[in-house]
């Protein structure tokens, strides 16, 4: 019985720990990487509208 609960109790910290960690919205940004460029979709408008203004 004891050994049961601890293997319970240890996968299910383990579980907890891991769930917290993947639901940080930081976990896939680093502060000294330059910005992403936009998406594919958005970048022939964002070529359209610069040659637009200039």
């Amino acid at each position: 019985m004891i050994d049961s609960f601890a293997l319970l109790l240890t996968h299910g910290l383990m579980l907890v720990a891991a769930w917290r960690l993947l639901g940080r919205r930081d976990l896939d940004r680093d502060e000294d990487s330059p910005p992403a460029a936009p998406p594919l979709r958005n970048r022939g408008r964002a070529r359209r509208d610069h040659a637009r203004d200039a």
